[in-house]
């Protein structure tokens, strides 16, 4: 099985001579497949020769398969090896066209073809990945760790530190788009340029938040028990690709964040005052939420729906076409568990 993660690409294809004849990069962030492909490209930018770089329509070579064929077969007019990339074959046969080059893999050419979320097993994905002489390259959505080194990468190219709190706001308004969620830390950076430290007012004055606010909502929803409520956002927010790990990595934060609060509410402490006391901190709905949510929740309960929330992350990872099924089924679950009667303290 010939397969690289994504974040593997830039250390493991440093020059054209790294690279197999033939690269598939796909995955359901559709941003990321592009950052992947683009750092392929740079590997060819710059030289002597104005035709070693061919873009191709994945509409012409799925009509027409012998296009990518012959272009891969094509001897670079000043020595040196060619580029054939073809982008956006999302849902499109590919097949025809690739799996010649598997066969007779082009010895002056690397073709890379982009594609959307393909199953495991399965089609161009299965015969990619199989041969020796080519790389499948998956593009996942974004989680927690993908984000912060994100973050700290784009941080660091401005000098700017980035305190917890505004790290945490940063990251529940980035979707699961890696070029769009760079182009927001992007925003931050640029409008904090000259400071110190990236701030939750810088993130408040050019990053959106209407995706975080919809995910929100569907987290408040669960955690406060209001089945129907969930039900109506849910339907809204996972119609975008991969939402669901978004509302997971939320969901998770949010309920770490309540155990804490359920300990000291178990204590004594009453929950408002237990919600302002967690870090790091909730805000916006979720701590309105969170304090009123308290009321039904116990840390045992609270630590079993942390638990599940991870088993459902580790589920759409591994099996991406379900992600959105699986995060609904654990939103319910937990909602359900917001509508039982809570035992007396």
């Amino acid at each position: 099985m010939t397969a690289a993660k994504a974040a593997d690409v830039a250390r493991r294809f440093t020059a054209q001579d790294k690279l197999p004849p033939v690269i598939l990069v796909f995955g359901p962030d559709r941003g990321l497949v592009t950052e992947v492909s683009d750092h392929i490209l740079t590997l060819f930018d710059g030289g002597d020769d104005p035709f070693a770089i061919v873009k191709l329509d994945a509409a012409t070579v799925a009509a027409d398969p012998a296009r990518l064929i012959d272009e891969a077969g094509t001897i670079s007019m000043f020595g040196g090896k060619r580029l054939i990339l073809v982008r956006d074959a999302a849902g499109r046969n590919m097949s025809p066209a690739v799996l010649p080059l598997l066969t007779h893999a082009p010895t002056d050419a690397v073709v890379v073809v982009e594609a959307g979320d393909l199953k495991r097993g399965t089609g161009l994905r299965k015969d990619v990945e199989a041969h020796k002489s080519a790389v499948a390259v998956y593009c996942p959505p974004d989680g927690e760790r993908d984000l912060d080194r994100m973050i700290d990468d784009e941080t660091a190219k401005f000098g700017l530190m980035i305190d917890p709190d505004a790290r945490a706001v940063l990251r529940e308004r980035l979707g699961a788009d890696r070029a769009a969620s760079r182009n927001e830390v992007l925003k931050a950076c640029l409008h904090a340029a000259g400071n110190e430290a990236l701030t939750v007012e810088d993130i408040d004055a050019v990053v959106g938040d209407v995706a975080a606010s919809q995910v929100s909502e569907a987290v408040d929803a669960a955690f406060l028990g209001n089945r129907h409520a969930l039900d109506a956002v849910l339907g809204r927010v996972l119609r975008q690709d991969s939402a669901a790990v978004q509302i997971l990595m939320v969901a998770q934060r949010v309920c770490h964040a309540m155990e804490q609060a359920a300990a000291l509410v178990a204590s004594g402490t009453v929950p408002s005052r237990a919600v302002e006391d967690v870090r790091p901190p909730l805000f916006g709905s979720a701590k309105a939420m969170a304090a009123r949510a308290l009321d039904h929740w116990t840390p045992v309960k609270l630590r079993a729906a942390s638990e599940a929330i991870a088993e459902a992350t580790f589920r759409t990872r591994i099996m991406p076409h379900l992600a959105a099924a699986v995060t609904r089924d654990v939103l319910f679950r937990i909602a359900s568990q917001a509508s039982a009667r809570r035992p007396s303290r």
